[in-house]
């Protein structure tokens, strides 16, 4: 297998997870998937890392999934193939289910694969030229991976074209829709970034935590039970340590001790 994940720590709890394949425009193939799927489980559980960044080398985010990957699955038994995908699946719920704050930096290109990676991050930065599409139709085979997290970002008719036709957009078009978090200019990505980073940095770990589980459960309960569901979650996050320290700190005029 080609390419690697290159894992880079930042003093102030920022993990980088940079895809380095650039011999296939940083295509991901099983290996890669598995990796990723890998730092992402093993970063949850970290206490010293504090959000997730997963960006390409070169300039490039990912140009989708290596298809000799997929061709060499056409002869393999069904279990195979399932196995295979399983994969993919363990990568987007790891990525969705991070407790961490999870961020996508978008250069160049964001396809198939690569595009549906960022969906499921939390925040997805991205140059105004970077293209994004979903390209398997267009190779005979449904893009099912990506079609929950498209929904909830862009909602079902946007997602339906996107998916049906292939179509590629830009950044600001998928900034428009609700694709992405934002785009800027490439010569600002990085400034964007960091004060992206910056806001979240200031944030408790424990109420970020508290507040992507929350999420979770309002996406798979009903609106009734979710505001029932709220209560208990504020309740015990109002009296939990971080709390008191992100109050006191307020009225201490202080920066909280995390």
């Amino acid at each position: 297998m080609s390419g690697k994940i290159d894992l880079e720590r930042r003093n102030d709890g920022v993990v980088m997870l940079w895809i380095d394949n650039p011999a296939h425009r940083n295509a991901l193939n099983n290996s890669l998937i598995e990796t990723l799927a890998g730092h992402y489980r093993s970063l949850a559980a970290d206490p010293s890392c504090r959000a997730i960044v997963v960006r390409g080398r070169g300039g490039i985010f990912c140009a989708g999934r290596e298809l000799r990957d997929l061709r060499a699955l056409q002869d393999a038994s069904n279990d195979t193939i399932v196995a295979t995908y399983e994969k993919l699946r363990a990568l987007n719920e790891a990525v969705w289910f991070c407790p961490k704050p999870t961020v996508a930096v978008i250069e160049k290109y964001a396809f198939g694969a690569g595009a549906t990676l960022s969906s499921w991050c939390d925040i997805a930065l991205s140059e105004d030229a970077a293209l994004f599409a979903y390209p398997e139709v267009h190779h005979g085979f449904p893009p099912s991976p990506a079609l929950m997290a498209l929904f909830l970002a862009v909602g079902r008719k946007k997602a339906m074209e996107l998916v049906l036709t292939g179509r590629r957009i830009d950044a600001r078009e998928a900034d428009r829709i609700g694709l992405i978090t934002r785009s800027v200019a490439a010569a600002g990505l990085e400034t964007e970034l960091e004060g992206m980073l910056a806001g979240l940095l200031r944030g408790g770990p424990d109420a970020i935590a508290r507040t992507k589980q929350f999420v979770w459960h309002s996406d798979e309960s009903g609106h009734r039970a979710a505001m029932a569901s709220a209560v208990d979650s504020i309740s015990l996050g109002l009296a939990s340590p971080q709390a008191r320290e992100g109050i006191a700190a307020f009225f201490d005029k202080r920066v909280p001790k995390w």
